[in-house]
């Protein structure tokens, strides 16, 4: 740590700041003063001309200068916002002074941007009262903390901590913006090109805005890969403007440089060759480390590509709890309601976990005046009347301790504790409804899918979080899997990159949703 920011290079930066704080109370305390006198000047000058006021020279900037000369703000408001101005430059120029930045992607400099701006004070109307103190101080401040010597280390130990993280996160990042297919590790590894789409605008000029950003990033990654501590990551950017530079209109063009040869065409595409192998590898082992242990196996099934199905449990048996915004998301996608007239719902979760999907699919009263937005009494009588709330939510969950735990909340019908590839359908029943978040590795998911299948009556529906190499991977029992939800009119939607990140996995991952007749999907059902 005394490496990266000398530890009395720390204590100077705090003293200084301190003695700041302090000038700046005497400041306050002289601009109080200034304010007195300047009233007391006013007064004086009322007495010359006793409930007179001339409105002739009221637009001379002189004169506009006169009466602002001195404007006493609220002494808490004035030197918070000192102490906001100095921490904010103050930690900007110790992070400069990590090297940090140059480890980080686009994405994560414009969080942290957002971390260090300034938010404005908001106040009252009527009683002038402050309503945001808590986003720049406290516990739960959207800012960087205030200055001193402890929170300094701690700041620095923390981002060095996470330095490999936000490296790697910044890699995969760079890669996933230039293909779909390129979202989740198992489907992809970089190779000896990529091919850049719509680089060139009509003009025949490197166009602006993401291309430039892209090439940036990716020249980054090479540059840190290879030890570089240089700062500028321009050279490729350079190279393809100086060379279309004169030239005006659609054309081919090749330029090189230390990392890349890049060769534009008449379509406006171009293509990227790495010329460093060396540095090819420790991104793609990057990228392996990044996402983990849920990467493809990329073993091929037999004659039915169903057939080879993984019954031994995953390490930690897969398991990963459904984040909440994963969770919202995918129910964004279920109706768990039915009008009085209807049967109850029966839905199966598959893979309970700690019963995050399980728990969103018990129907009630709250939960439907939530989605609808509001609830008054006269509202909430007449759904009573006209819905019905109580779904049976059947659980399986291999792991015994959360299978417990879910059977002594009370709310679910029944709770099996077994693997869910060995439980069958002469067990439990048909349901109306299966939502889950299966194990993702080495296409578990997808075994794990077409077993629910099975459990769902003729007219059911599924619902799914899957890895995002289902959608892209080219292995036998995934392009067949594929083909058959194809078939089935199934639909395909995107989570955010990083999901489940939170929760321990750096996988990608995808909503499906489908029907067993394979009818066609509305959004909501």
């Amino acid at each position: 740590m005394n490496a990266i920011v000398p530890r009395a290079t720390i204590e100077d930066i705090v003293r200084y700041r301190n003695e700041a704080v302090n000038l700046y109370e005497i400041a306050y305390g002289k601009i109080e003063e200034a304010a007195e006198a300047i009233k007391a000047a006013q007064e004086m000058a009322k007495r010359a001309h006793p409930g007179v006021n001339n409105y002739n020279y009221a637009q001379a900037k002189e004169i506009e200068a006169f009466h602002n000369a001195v404007k006493l703000p609220k002494r808490e408001s004035y030197l918070r916002t000192a102490r906001r101005l100095i921490d904010i430059d103050a930690w900007a120029w110790i992070i400069q002074r990590t090297d940090l930045e140059r480890l980080m992607d686009k994405q994560e400099k414009d969080k942290l941007r957002a971390q260090m701006a300034y938010i404005p004070e908001r106040y009252d109307y009527h009683t002038g009262a402050l309503l945001n103190l808590a986003e720049f101080e406290g516990e739960n401040a959207k800012v960087m903390p205030p200055l001193t010597v402890e929170n300094i280390y701690a700041t620095i130990e923390r981002f060095m901590a996470d330095a490999g993280l936000i490296f790697r996160r910044g890699v995969a990042n760079v890669f996933s913006k230039l293909d779909r297919r390129f979202r989740s590790h198992d489907g992809f590894k970089i190779g000896s090109r990529l091919i850049l789409t719509r680089a060139f605008n009509s003009w025949g000029a490197l166009d602006y805005g993401a291309i430039r950003d892209t090439l940036i990033d990716i020249e980054r990654v090479f540059s840190v890969m290879d030890g570089h501590s240089e700062a500028g990551f321009t050279s490729a950017l350079n190279a393809v403007d100086v060379d279309r530079r004169g030239h005006h209109g659609p054309r081919q063009s090749e330029v090189e440089t230390e990392y890349f040869k890049i060769r534009g065409f008449k379509n406006g595409n171009a293509h990227m060759w790495f010329q460093r192998d060396d540095l090819v590898e420790k991104v793609n082992k990057l990228l392996a480390e990044y996402y983990g242990e849920v990467i493809g196996d990329g073993m091929q099934a037999e004659e039915d590509p169903f057939a080879s199905i993984k019954h031994t449990p995953a390490k930690r048996y897969g398991f990963y709890p459904t984040p909440d915004d994963a969770a919202r998301r995918l129910f964004e996608f279920v109706q768990v309601t039915r009008r009085a007239d209807e049967p109850r719902l029966r839905i199966l979760e598959p893979s309970a976990g700690t019963g995050n999907l399980a728990r969103g699919c018990i129907s009630s009263l709250k939960n439907f005046s939530n989605h609808c937005g509001y609830g008054r009494p006269e509202d909430m009588e007449r759904w009573r009347r006209e819905y019905r709330f109580d779904n049976q939510v059947d659980c399986v969950e291999i792991q015994p301790h959360l299978a417990a735990e879910l059977e002594q909340e009370g709310i679910f019908g029944r709770v099996f504790c077994q693997d869910f590839l060995q439980l069958q359908p002469a067990t439990t029943g048909l349901y109306d409804k299966v939502v889950m978040n299966p194990p993702f590795d080495r296409e578990r998911d997808i075994d794990h899918v077409m077993h629910a299948l099975k459990f769902l009556k003729d007219d059911g529906y599924l619902v799914a979080i899957m890895s995002a190499g289902t959608e892209f991977r080219e292995t036998k029992k995934t392009v067949a899997f594929r083909a058959l939800m194809e078939k089935m009119n199934a639909a395909w939607h995107d989570l955010p990159a990083g999901s489940f990140s939170d929760v321990g996995t750096n996988v990608n991952t995808v909503i499906l949703r489908v029907r067993k007749d394979g009818a066609r999907l509305s959004r909501y059902w």
